[in-house]
């Protein structure tokens, strides 16, 4: 590996490190050195850390670079998965229906159908509420959650004045932003925080010596107020999240980073809904595990996704496919490296 190419995943990751404060100034140090995220080691379990039984940031990013570039080139952008899954299982497709090209909205049904962007107002009036999101960013980033009250619109949980926000947004020269429906989500996943979409983490592995795929992880992600209007987990923001067992789909205690203690917290229950946690099922979960693993065996190159997948009442929806997974949110509960399954496609990829 080039010196050249270390030095760039060491700056990658100082960009992640120093988006956020640290747990403390120890806790930094202990990052830069090892090249992985202060909150991340924070949230492993005391062995672990001693142990050092995680996947270094730094490392982790030149392993994707040089093994998951194909996939990401491919698949990263939001659009590009809407058109694949639209193709290879449209029943999972996430319920895009437009996208910002320029200053005009394009509706995927019907390309040359080109609207103003002032039509998001129309179409939020109609439909209630839209989700809106840039195309090329990960980590929940500029999401949008545009809600139609009978006080006025909402974006993201604060009244504005509809000509004004749009004003705003438009000004941010919002490229390949994508504009969704609600997701209507299980009342399973529903209870434990209706507010945001909760959805599941699943970490799949597709071989590179025959294209097997495999789940190497999956967590169930919960939001709360500081998420909202995402469930994002990313540590330090206040998302909780529960290991699952990927035989049985039964969820572990929930896991969050306590901001007081600076530490990692578990709790049996949602601690704003008290909707129970620890010892719940994923309904009709060796359906989930089976469609995704499908999924995984139909890319169409060999490497590793975080699959976002909601889970509704008539069974999934992938909200999205991450082509660059964050790994802390599964390393914080459980080694990856536990079964001979997992060692065997982390060899793979020189891990």
């Amino acid at each position: 590996m080039s010196i050249a190419r270390r030095w760039w995943a060491y700056q990658s990751y100082l960009k992640a490190e120093f988006e956020g404060a640290a747990p403390s100034t120890m806790w930094r140090l202990r990052g830069l050195r090892r090249g992985h995220q202060s909150k991340a080691l924070v949230m492993l379990e005391d062995e672990a850390f001693r142990r050092r039984d995680y996947i270094p940031y730094t490392l982790l990013i030149r392993r994707l670079a040089s093994y998951n570039y194909r996939l990401d080139r491919a698949l990263f952008n939001k659009l590009n998965q809407k058109a694949w899954l639209d193709l290879v299982m449209p029943s999972v497709a996430p319920p895009m229906t437009h996208y910002v090209a320029g200053r005009h909205l394009v509706h995927l049904a019907n390309p040359d159908d080109r609207l103003g962007l002032e039509a998001i107002l129309q179409l939020v009036q109609e439909k209630g509420e839209l989700f809106l999101k840039p195309s090329g960013e990960g980590q929940a980033r500029g999401a949008l959650r545009l809600v139609d009250m009978p006080g006025g619109l909402h974006v993201n949980g604060k009244k504005v004045e509809p000509r004004e926000w749009l004003d705003g947004f438009v000004s941010q020269r919002p490229v390949g932003y994508t504009v969704s429906d609600i997701i209507q989500q299980g009342s399973w996943s529903e209870a434990f925080f209706p507010p945001t979409l909760n959805t599941l983490r699943v970490l799949t592995g597709t071989h590179f010596s025959n294209h097997e795929p495999v789940i190497l992880a999956a967590t169930m992600k919960m939001g709360r107020p500081a998420t909202y209007p995402t469930d994002n987990w990313r540590v330090g923001r206040g998302g909780i999240s529960a290991l699952v067992d990927t035989a049985t789909g039964v969820l572990c205690p929930g896991l969050s980073y306590n901001p007081e203690t600076k530490r990692r917290h578990f709790s049996d229950r949602h601690p704003d809904t008290g909707a129970r946690i620890r010892d719940a099922v994923i309904p009709d979960w060796t359906l989930v595990r089976s469609r995704l693993l499908q999924l995984a065996g139909l890319l169409p190159y060999p490497g590793l996704i975080g699959w976002d997948v909601a889970l509704t009442d008539d069974g999934i929806t992938i909200v999205e496919a991450n082509t660059t997974p964050g790994l802390a949110i599964h390393e914080s509960h459980a080694s990856l490296k536990r079964t001979a399954e997992q060692r065997a496609f982390w060899t793979e990829m020189h891990i």
